[in-house]
């Protein structure tokens, strides 16, 4: 009897893993006809497909790293099957599909074709094959089943691996373990996953929540968005199941999503400095857009689902954030308002430049330079990668033959959540060094205003510079100087130039600088900028308004405003009460002092500055903020030594500062 009893209960469990199994194939179908969009072009690849299995317009000899075209074929057939068995789909179950999916399926099984980039033949391949035989496995051959099986097998699972590598490659492993009933793999791949989902200071989520890839690179919507999509899909899939995730990790995917994802895009619109080289890649700007996710994440976290609708608003371009957030350990803050929203890279001893490998990112070598961005609709920079002048990118001080930005040590921002600027001590080179600018530069941002200061502009070799404020897409009307004349295409000289308006963006220099503003006709093809990607030549205008430095010999200082100006009527009212002053701009100290009594300083080292019959003296470098009667402060070089010993007004205050670049909470003042 015991020994029936046995059999029965083994019997049982094998039963429950099996229907276990179908549940989470089922939903994980069922993820990909909501997440795909409804093709319109299968009868164009029907046709498409010759006598061999083949589609004629791909180069199946390829060897690309990054766009490998052999990889396109096996997508396609994704998307047959996808068609095929959609319910919706006008070609539900249709023979004549069937027959296609076969020939072309049969014909990447018999070549089994290889690319020199591991990614593609240990995860891209077996990732598209997976998902063929979760769409339509009970429709295939044995033969044919087994063959796509075997290619879902070409996946390795390397446990030393990190961040969304792992999860790509432990993802495929674990549907492989449902499909061949081994659920000691579908386990084991599953704990993989599970433990990568943690803070840390490797690969992968941040303890500020951004998100890092090969080294200290900021990645969040390429391997991070890799990583986030996938963890919420597969949570989605298992829960409820013995494999389902523990609270906290989800806890941690939620986290992530609200204080990192949301804040680093406008709605679903992000910008080259959250992108590393995958910004050299088309339509990688919308990156962030998850709205396909809203649903399922909806279900795992339904104590979130207000949140959830706003971030779903936001990226339908209704409403968005408010507030600054900086992020210490990959050298990034952002300023979200009603109207636009600002982002600005900068870099330091603890962070990379940006890489240029597999032929992508060609002339991105100066991204990670203090590089910052306005953002109001999304099309600002928009896939306009491939005709950009990538020597004068926005909020860039450089000189012509610049190669690299100098890393070093003096890189930070102070905050309360609403306000607050970043500062970093600047320096840019050509490739042997021999020639380079140096400065101080900081980006204030307050009451919709973002003012940047640069301070002790020098030159060594180096005679003139410039600073080019802006590089978006042209649209609409340009005024300069005078909201009357309208400008054309062309390029524009100004020995003063007091402000320029383009696109509800007012740009106003803070003294009176040189200048040229110029509207450009511009063309250009992406494969100059990634090999992987389209020749085709494409056309486009730019707005580009750039500051003009000369005599280096001795160093300068200058700044400008940039604001959301709705019209050109605006312009007088903002010219007359900018609601700021500067206190201070040179190699000690950069100041702004607000209307309302806030002040904003970067001490570059120990120093004293006075306004309003105030005096504010500091002992070391530091970065700090005045605001409602309380002291912000934060360490930009984030040394040993914890506490600065801060005077204002013959009161003495010592704040311990945070580690890793945070700011303190707040001190009242005395």
């Amino acid at each position: 009897m015991r020994k029936i009893i046995v059999t029965i209960s083994c019997f049982l469990l094998a039963h429950c893993l099996y229907a276990q199994s179908d549940t989470i194939l089922n939903r994980y179908k069922n993820y990909l006809f909501a997440t795909q969009k409804i093709l319109t072009n299968v009868q164009d690849l029907l046709n498409g497909i010759n006598a061999n299995g083949q589609w004629s317009d791909l180069v199946y000899e390829d060897k690309e790293w990054a766009n490998w075209q052999p990889l396109i074929h096996i997508k396609r057939v994704e998307e047959l099957a996808w068609a095929y068995s959609y319910p919706l789909s006008a070609y539900y179950h249709k023979e004549s599909l069937l027959k296609g999916i076969n020939v072309t399926l049969d014909h990447w099984l018999k070549k089994r074709y290889k690319c020199p980039n591991w990614w593609h033949n240990e995860i891209g391949v077996p990732q598209q094959m997976r998902d063929i035989v979760v769409l339509i496995g009970d429709c295939l051959s044995e033969a044919r089943l087994k063959g796509a099986l075997e290619v879902i097998g070409q996946f390795k699972v390397n446990k030393k691996g990190s961040g969304a590598n792992l999860t790509w490659s432990a993802d495929i492993g674990l549907h492989y373990g449902l499909l061949t009933n081994n659920d000691s793999l579908t386990q084991s791949c599953r704990d993989l996953i599970v433990d990568e989902i943690k803070i840390n200071t490797n690969d992968g989520v941040q303890p500020d929540y951004s998100f890092h890839q090969h080294l200290q690179r900021l990645q969040m919507y390429q391997y991070g968005a890799a990583f986030f999509k996938d963890n919420i899909r597969l949570a989605w899939e298992l829960r409820n199941t013995s494999f389902a995730f523990p609270s906290e990790k989800i806890t941690l995917l939620s986290d992530f999503l609200f204080k990192g994802w949301q804040w680093m895009a406008r709605g679903i619109n992000s910008v080259p400095g959250t992108m590393d080289r995958s910004a050299s890649r088309k339509d990688a700007l919308h990156s962030p857009d998850i709205r396909s996710l809203i649903p399922f994440i909806t279900e795992l976290l339904p104590e979130k689902k207000q949140e959830l609708t706003m971030i779903a608003a936001h990226q339908d371009g209704e409403g968005a954030l408010n507030g600054f957030r900086y992020y210490p350990y990959s050298d990034f803050a952002v300023y979200q308002q009603k109207d636009f929203g600002f982002f600005l890279k900068t870099i330091s001893d603890r962070t990379l430049a940006t890489e240029s490998i597999n032929r992508e990112n060609s002339k991105g070598h100066l991204l990670n330079s203090g590089d910052a961005y306005l953002i109001h609709n999304g099309q600002e920079y928009f896939n306009l990668m491939p005709v950009w002048n990538w020597e004068y990118l926005p909020g860039v001080t450089s000189f012509n033959n610049a190669d690299r930005i100098k890393r070093n040590a003096f890189a930070g921002s102070v905050s309360d959540g609403v306000q607050g600027f970043t500062s970093m001590n600047y320096v840019l080179q050509n490739k042997d060094g021999s020639r380079s600018v140096s400065a101080k530069k900081s980006w204030f941002c307050y009451d919709g205003k973002i003012i940047c200061l640069v301070a002790g502009l020098k030159g060594s070799n180096v005679d003139s510079a410039y600073t080019a404020m802006d590089q978006c897409r042209l649209n609409g009307t340009v005024t300069a100087n005078n909201p009357d004349k309208e400008l054309v295409v062309g390029d524009y000289p100004y020995n003063k130039l007091k402000w320029v308006y383009h696109h509800n963006f007012l740009y106003m220099p803070l003294y009176g600088m040189k200048a040229s503003v110029q509207l450009q006709n511009v063309s250009g093809a992406w494969s100059s900028i990634n090999a992987s990607e389209s020749a085709e030549i494409i056309h486009d205008k730019i707005f580009m308004p750039v500051l003009l430095h000369t005599g280096l010999s001795k160093p300068i200082s200058f700044g400008y405003m940039m604001t959301y100006c709705k019209t050109t009527d605006d312009i007088k009212t903002i010219n007359k009460k900018k609601g700021f002053k500067l206190i201070r701009n040179d190699s000690l100290c950069q100041a702004v002092l607000f209307t309302d009594g806030t002040l904003m300083a970067a001490f570059f080292r120990q120093g004293t500055i006075k306004f309003n019959k105030n005096k504010l003296s500091v002992d070391m470098a530091c970065l700090i903020m005045l605001h409602n009667d309380k002291i912000y402060a934060s360490d930009p070089k984030q040394l040993t030594a914890k506490a600065v010993s801060l005077m204002f007004n013959n009161k003495t205050y010592n704040l311990s500062f945070p580690e890793n670049g945070f700011s303190t909470e707040a001190v009242l003042l005395k």
